[in-house]
């Protein structure tokens, strides 16, 4: 505290600037010229040379605060704790949870005996968290020490060796962190390609566990020898996933072809110790964001939490059974989309047998045939998340396939495993709804207010303060292309699209303190679920088209919503859509612009873009 309190005034003096042209940088928005230029006009004085030397002081006080966390409450592990959670479980929210015969631990999340069990098991917990610290610590030490040396050039020159050692970390640490490694494997606009194509490898190629092994928990399942059972299954799996591996079998009584999923060994287990080490990780991120960025309100335990009943929920075969019937029948007219059949009596908690389906990733597509079935897919997932409220919360490249038979009377597109799926109300939809109409439009100022809705922003948000950011910030999204896209319209808007100038870097690095100072918000628990659909979706989107634009690729089907709708929230919705400020010319985005009728006038040119977009049908 006390060499804190000593380098209190260099370090407000150095840390914006430090802070932004590092992590600027990490994330690709300047040029490793443009960085390099920053780093040698941050030298140009002895002052400026005492700044970096008490940047360098921060950054010691920084990792020994990261230090103090990690070795606080060393044994305080708990299991993440829910209240709410948009997960679809076989429980649904009911008192009666079922146990896992063998192990005792619940088959949907349950914080209470969960708990229990790991009481049970002596230090098993601490030696996992310390196995975790030993796995991570040294990965993270590496990639700090290559950017304060040498920047992002130098983390670009090992970019494929980094990837390498994360995919190996995941693996090593097991099934939970395997699952993160995939969800970020299919970002082509945020990750390098060396990256990507060293995560895609855990996307469907994870070493996959003995046959013998799988087969023998087949009969235990089904309490009947595999022979009596099938005609045919192959010897090895098809395909090995983080939790399960999947056979091709023919069913002995009526000939149909099937998947058959087995899960892997003692993996509830696994999972269930793992999220209270993820859960003691968030615990330390939270308190040191609330050290030093107290401004910022996301709840990264809520965020976990959230995420934690999701994972845990994909265990239950049932449950992921469940869903794919409930999700069959609400796609079961879209157009080209199919979703395969279960065949019900042999299901169980870790055993899954559906229909075949005889495919290749859409990942794997051409280029071409990536951007023709994005909007099927697209549209699929739109119904699931507006419409319906059952939504698909995993649909990553091997859950997408593409017909191998062009000519398949089932459709092109095939959407698998469902062990992940969100329930989102009418009202929250509806919120969503508004929330896209008001971005589409540029209606910040309302937007403002659907922010506060979804309680990304507190109800007393300054809008004086948010509405010129939010302008500067989500414009440049809505025209597509992405995070790398995104990032070089942000840099063109201050000026800095070819040569860094001094005022462009000054306004940028004051709208960062404004956002991290002066903005309250936070990411509530239910992006862990809809955002991650969402980040996925759009990734295999950009593949197919690099100027993919989610927003108003989304925008025909939530004019045929607002149409259709008949709600009070729809209604204004659509009159949202259909009214202009007089003052703005169709734009709501300053914050003087006032929203009563009086100065609003029908705006001609959004009508008929409205009703253009509601006629767009998928043929």
């Amino acid at each position: 505290e006390e060499a804190a309190s000593k380098a209190t005034t260099t370090f407000a003096m150095t840390r914006w600037l430090t802070v932004a042209v590092v992590l600027v940088s990490a994330r690709g928005l300047m040029s490793p010229v443009a960085v390099r230029r920053c780093r040698v006009s941050m030298m140009s004085s002895p002052m400026d040379r005492i700044g970096l030397a008490g940047a360098v002081s921060a950054a010691s006080i920084a990792a020994a605060a990261v230090n103090s966390e990690i070795q606080s409450d060393a044994g305080m592990l708990s299991a993440p704790e829910t209240r709410k959670s948009w997960v679809a479980t076989t429980t649904g929210g009911n008192a009666t949870t079922r146990l896992d015969a063998e192990t005792g631990l619940p088959l949907s999340y349950d914080k209470d005996l969960i708990e229990r069990y790991w009481r049970s098991q002596g230090s098993a917990l601490g030696k996992r968290w310390g196995e975790f610290l030993r796995l991570s610590v040294p990965f993270l030490l590496r990639v700090a020490t290559l950017l304060v040396q040498g920047g992002p050039e130098a983390l670009a020159a090992k970019d494929r060796s980094l990837a390498q050692e994360v995919r190996e970390i995941c693996q090593e640490l097991g099934p939970t962190f395997v699952k993160l490694c995939q969800t970020l494997s299919v970002r082509p606009d945020v990750l390098p390609k060396a990256a990507l194509e060293e995560l895609a490898v855990l996307q469907d190629s994870v070493q996959p566990f003995d046959s013998a092994i799988a087969k023998k928990q087949i009969e235990k399942e089904l309490g009947r020898p595999v022979e009596e059972i099938f005609s045919e299954i192959s010897d090895e799996p098809v395909a090995a996933a983080s939790l399960a591996q999947v056979y091709k079998a023919t069913l002995r009584k009526d000939g149909r072809v099937v998947a058959v999923k087995v899960q892997r060994p003692n993996v509830l287990e696994r999972v269930s110790q793992d999220l209270y080490v993820l859960r003691r990780a968030a615990e330390i991120y939270q308190r040191l964001n609330d050290r030093f960025a107290p401004q910022q309100k996301t709840s990264y335990v809520d965020l976990l939490n959230e995420w934690a009943v999701g994972f845990y929920s994909e265990l239950d075969f049932v449950n992921e059974v469940k869903n794919q019937r409930e999700i069959r029948a609400m796609l079961r007219d879209m157009p080209n989309v199919y979703v395969p059949d279960v065949v019900d009596d042999l299901c169980t908690a870790r055993l899954a047998v559906t229909e075949w389906i005889d495919g290749v990733k859409l990942s794997d597509c051409s280029q071409e045939e990536i951007k023709r079935l994005t909007p099927y897919a697209q549209e699929a997932f739109l119904t699931q998340l507006l419409k319906t409220g059952i939504l698909h919360a995993d649909p990553h490249p091997g859950n997408l396939l593409k017909m191998r038979d062009p000519r398949d009377p089932r459709g092109e597109l095939a959407l698998l495993d469902f062990g992940l799926v969100a329930r989102i109300s009418k009202e929250d939809r509806e919120k969503m709804v508004s929330a896209v109409v008001h971005l589409a439009n540029k209606d910040f100022e309302k937007l403002v207010d659907d922010f506060v809705d979804l309680e990304v922003l507190p109800p007393d948000t300054s809008r004086k303060t948010v509405i010129p950011l939010m302008d500067k910030a989500l414009s440049p999204y809505l025209a597509g292309g992405g995070a790398q896209k995104f990032q070089q319209r942000v840099m063109e808007n201050y000026g800095m699209s070819d040569e860094p100038t001094v005022g462009g870097f000054q306004a940028m690095t004051q709208d960062a303190i404004t956002v991290l100072n002066d903005v309250p918000f936070s990411i509530p628990p239910y992006f862990a679920l809809v955002g991650r659909a969402i980040v996925t979706l759009e990734g295999i989107a950009l593949t197919g088209s690099p100027d993919y634009a989610l927003i108003q690729e989304a925008y025909p089907f939530v004019s045929r919503t607002l149409l259709r709708g008949d709600s009070p929230r729809l209604r204004d919705s659509l009159r949202d859509a259909l009214y202009s400020s007089k003052n703005t010319g169709g734009s709501s985005s300053s914050p003087s612009s006032s929203s009563s009728s009086s100065s609003k006038k029908l705006d001609v040119k959004r009508l008929v873009a409205l009703l253009a977009s509601a006629t767009t049908e998928l043929h």
